[in-house]
């Protein structure tokens, strides 16, 4: 009778490490998935300020129509577009966007000045359009950036640590936000 503890023991045993294994292998399929999901909408992001970048010579052109083609206002316009053009990561692309919303704001308003930019069509049709992009960037911003507090957070804390070093997951930074401030 003295042996009949292992009959127990082993059991239990090989239950313990078959949990332990389902929960490690879960939590990474999860962490994985979690990074795709980071990817996935990184690119939807993406798509939307490189679609908003594309509108800007058009932007300058019904501008040019009006204003003299030397203003002051279309030079961070410029500067903004071509430091978007040459980045290459998320947070100089972020950086360079944000660059490019305050320019296009301030040319927004200098339109007031000119009567006949602001009732131009095209003027109206390019103003609606950043607006609507304007929203879904800061929507879609919003989310990357609690899809990023969620991934660091259960990469971090134990025992989603372990997995996530195993896996070689590495922490993602959020997107810089103008409004609070962030800086890369």
């Amino acid at each position: 009778m003295h042996g009949g503890w292992i009959w127990i023991a082993v059991p239990v045993v090989v239950l313990a490490v078959l949990a332990i294994r389902f929960y490690f292998s879960r939590t990474r399929r999860n962490m994985l998935r979690m990074r795709i999901d980071l990817d996935k909408t990184w690119a939807g992001i993406d798509a939307l300020l490189k679609q908003r970048h594309d509108e800007i010579p058009k932007l300058l052109g019904t501008c040019r129509g009006y204003m003299p083609p030397d203003h002051e206002a279309f030079e961070p316009i410029s500067r903004a577009r071509a430091d978007y053009l040459k980045a290459r990561t998320m947070q100089e692309k972020s950086l360079a966007d944000i660059a490019m919303a305050g320019a296009l704001e301030a040319i927004f308003k200098i339109a007031a000045d000119y009567p006949g930019l602001k009732s131009n069509n095209s003027f109206i049709k390019i103003r609606k359009q950043n607006a609507e992009l304007e929203r879904s960037i800061e929507e879609q911003q919003e989310f990357f950036n609690e899809l990023v507090s969620t991934y660091n957070h259960r990469i971090r804390s134990f025992p989603g640590s372990l997995v996530a070093r195993r896996a070689h997951l590495e922490p993602r930074e959020p997107i810089p936000n103008p409004e609070m401030g962030d800086e890369a």
